[in-house]
């Protein structure tokens, strides 16, 4: 079992995610059949899975109790589980709700063109366009809890002919794992069914939800601040640091991947992962060159061939299929004048001539 969670743990993210739903549903189909069958519990299918939720999300339900002690054992087990289960499917949802908004400097760069979009533009369109563009992740994952929240409540009203007040307490307190107020003892089958359905699906999308919309009252990092902090001159402190990682080696030179680190820390790389990185390029370069071939960075598994081309161990040359290429056609971020620099040099020789 830890082994393969481990296993799970060490695959890329893509392949890791299958897996963790797979043990998901079988941690739930286990607290199912344990609280459904198990002779002191013996609650029957649907109130088991209700209950298998319950307390596996620890969610809190005040019905059906738990009274049989040594049950209590399987519980305890069973919730801390459960606490893993609910934070990767948290990780795993969080990561499709926000997928692609993840680099904050192409964030800062829509950012820029939002506010500009904003302050120009007068077409209703193009103006919601821009604000959905811009809120995509937040206004995706709440408008996805909201649609949750809308079918526990209307099931509810319909079901048990609560006022909608309380239908809407249920919803909430339940899908936030307050469980204030729970189902009663006579509702029908289905019911105990959909509310497990839901809990189990609406408690990471809240969490989810709610953090996207705490991410709207934290002040993103402007780009003109970006831009000051990479122009502003190098201080004696972050020489030192370019000394001790081994990036200016006394020469009095810094090349442009040296400036490029430099940069990275400015915008808050930790300086302890840049250090593990130097660390590590020590560790691949064996022959002491200060250079790494690819036969070091792939462990021998490929090498450069006479023509140019990338070729492997095995037999075979690398191509250029799978390479994906980005580009931002109307996002041109400038980081310094030289461009209007340029513009007036060209203009001064066209007068010139």
């Amino acid at each position: 079992m830890w082994a393969t969670l481990r296993g799970l743990i060490d695959e890329p993210h893509k392949r890791r995610g299958p897996g963790m739903i797979i043990l998901w549903l079988a941690w739930l189909l286990v607290g199912s059949l344990f609280y459904a069958y198990a002779p002191r519990s013996n609650l029957g299918s649907g109130k088991g899975f209700y209950m298998a939720v319950n307390i596996g999300y620890s969610i809190g339900f005040g019905y059906p109790a738990e009274s049989y002690d040594p049950y209590l054992w399987f519980s305890t087990v069973y919730v801390l589980i459960g606490s893993s289960f609910v934070a990767v499917a948290l990780g795993l949802f969080a990561d499709k709700v926000g997928e692609d908004h993840d680099n904050w400097f192409i964030n800062m760069v829509q950012a820029k063109a939002y506010r500009d979009t904003i302050e120009n533009s007068t077409s209703f369109f193009v103006l919601s366009k821009a604000i959905y563009v811009q809120y995509e992740a937040p206004i995706r994952s709440v408008g996805v809890w909201l649609i949750c929240v809308g079918i526990m409540i209307t099931y509810s009203i319909w079901g048990l002919e609560w006022p909608f007040i309380q239908a809407l307490y249920f919803a909430i307190s339940t899908l936030s794992t307050g469980g204030h107020w729970g189902l009663t003892e006579g509702a029908a089958g289905w019911m105990w069914w959909l509310t497990g359905v839901f809990s189990m699906v609406g408690v990471p999308l809240m969490g989810v939800a709610m953090a996207q919309l705490a991410t709207l009252l934290v002040d993103e990092s402007d780009l003109e601040v970006t831009k000051e902090s990479i122009v502003e001159d190098v201080t004696g402190e972050e020489l030192l640091m370019l000394r001790k990682f081994e990036l200016e080696n006394g020469d009095g030179v810094i090349d442009k991947a040296e400036f490029i680190i430099l940069c990275m820390v400015r915008m808050g790389q930790d300086p302890l992962l840049i250090e593990f990185i130097s660390k590590r390029f020590d560790e691949l370069d064996d022959d002491d060159s200060g250079c790494l071939t690819i036969e070091e960075i792939t462990g021998g598994k490929y090498y450069l061939g006479r023509d140019g081309n990338i070729c492997s161990k095995s037999g075979g040359t690398l191509g250029v299929r799978g390479l994906k290429q980005f580009s931002q056609a109307h996002l041109n971020v400038e980081f310094s004048d030289s461009s209007d620099e340029d513009d007036n040099k060209k203009e001064k020789v066209s007068n010139q001539a």
